[in-house]
């Protein structure tokens, strides 16, 4: 009886909060850069969703959208002045980051970038969906509670979320995948002989599409699941419902999944 009272009191606290902090400000700034001053491109923020496009354009474009939150108009205005936005060149990375001040009243960043595929990607933010696609150079992604996926990228790829799934939509290159509480399903058209591709979940199913060319050493680790290989001639070092050491061609790659809760699949992407 008494945790719903403080329930009740808990969750009255919070609709008073958010009846008081109802007008939103919000404002659109514009960067640019031309291709041959960059090579990599590090964006950080937070509390909204960042979008990242290739394409053979030899200039990088990024529109950022700040927001906050007030009582009123001018309380909210002031609010977002004091989110400010760095623009800098340290070499050859182009570096747009996004300052908020200390406050419990929602604010936040959407950044939305079309950059050369040949660059490198980094970015950093939390409480929002990421998506990268067509990038060629190397992406990182260092999230929270967010969604992550990656379309049609190449090079080295390392994504850490937590509580959101991971979507990998044809990656070529070696990949590292951390979350938890979320699902990983990725699909690798290249997994070149000295890269590696490693998925880490906890609570989630792992889908894993591998080429068909594929030589790599697989060893698949879950504790409520089963884990399956498909589509691929399999020499079996261990094998057990829920745990899996195997080679598949040479073994010239490493391929590490693991989860808890959840099945892992491991199939033959032309399948």
């Amino acid at each position: 009886m008494r945790r719903l009272v403080l329930l009740t009191i808990f969750a009255a606290g919070l609709a008073l909060f958010a009846c008081l902090y109802t007008y939103k400000a919000e404002d659109t700034r514009s960067f640019s850069r031309a291709g041959t001053d960059f090579n990599r491109v590090s964006f950080e923020s937070r509390n909204g969703a960042v979008t990242v496009n290739g394409n053979a354009d030899s200039a990088g474009r990024v529109e950022i959208t700040r927001y906050a939150y007030g009582k009123n108009k001018d309380d909210a205005l002031q609010r977002l002045s004091r989110i400010t936005i760095e623009d800098t060149l340290n070499n050859g990375t182009w570096f747009l980051r996004l300052n908020f001040p200390q406050s419990s009243v929602p604010q936040g960043g959407l950044i939305n970038a079309v950059l050369p595929a040949e660059a490198g990607v980094n970015v950093v933010t939390s409480n929002g969906r990421v998506t990268v696609s067509g990038m060629s150079a190397g992406v990182g992604v260092t999230t929270s509670n967010g969604v992550v996926v990656l379309t049609g990228t190449r090079g080295d790829a390392l994504i850490n979320t937590s509580n959101a799934d991971v979507t990998v939509q044809v990656h070529s290159g070696g990949i590292v995948i951390n979350t938890s509480n979320g699902g990983i399903d990725c699909d690798l058209a290249s997994l070149p002989a000295v890269k590696n591709a490693v998925l880490n979940t906890s609570n989630g199913r792992v889908v894993l599409r591998l080429p068909p060319d594929v030589s790599c050493r697989i060893t698949a680790t879950t504790s409520n699941g089963t884990v399956a290989i498909s589509g691929f001639y399999v020499q079996y070092q261990e094998q057990s419902q829920t745990r899996v050491r195997a080679t598949i061609g040479s073994g010239a790659a490493g391929v590490t999944v693991t989860t808890t809760n959840g099945d892992i699949i491991i199939e033959n992407r032309v399948r």
